[in-house]
């Protein structure tokens, strides 16, 4: 084992760069936002979704929190109820709003059949260098052997390595393309 020599000097040089390197892990957002009274906040968490916020210190749009306002916004608007907001959704749907709904759907739908084609493709990749291992395993002979419901090893002859070969590379026809 090689051992590492510091000098204080060297050693003085790399507290120093961990030192300066050390407020780059915080990634925590600032908000900025007036209240009701208009006196202005600065918190971590985002206010409320009807009120003008800024950002501090991130490119990021702050996504509201979907909670409701408490009290009235600085120019003396409150939140949209949720009975103002249901109202609103009786009214009749344009056909246009409907042909985008339908293509929101469309692309959830794309979506999940893409993961799932990808998460099936992982899956494949995986038997198949599984199968590879298990079929040099068995080509390479020697004492194999493979474990019983007991727990026991049970030594495998030149039959069973044999059959373990086939079947591996069957196994690699069929997850190796």
């Amino acid at each position: 084992m090689k051992h590492i020599n510091m000098t204080f000097g060297q050693f003085s040089w790399v507290l120093c760069a961990l030192l300066l390197a050390l407020p780059l892990l915080s990634h925590a957002e600032i908000y900025k936002w007036k209240d009701k009274d208009g006196t202005i906040r600065y918190t971590d968490t985002p206010p409320p979704s009807n009120i003008k916020q800024e950002a501090i210190g991130s490119k990021k749009i702050a996504k509201p929190t979907g909670k409701e306002q408490s009290a009235p916004v600085a120019n003396g608007q409150s939140a949209p109820t949720k009975e103002a907001t249901k109202d609103a959704s009786k009214e009749p749907i344009s056909k246009e709003d409907q042909a985008a709904k339908q293509r929101q759907r469309n692309a959830e739908v794309e979506k999940r059949n893409r993961q799932e084609k990808e998460a099936e493709a992982n899956r494949k990749a995986e038997n198949c260098k599984a199968a590879k291992a298990n079929f040099e395993t068995y080509k390479q002979g020697g004492r194999v052997y493979k474990m019983n419901e007991k727990g026991e090893r049970e030594y495998m002859d030149d039959k069973d390595l044999q059959a373990g070969k086939a079947q591996a590379q069957n196994e690699i026809d069929e997850n190796c393309s």
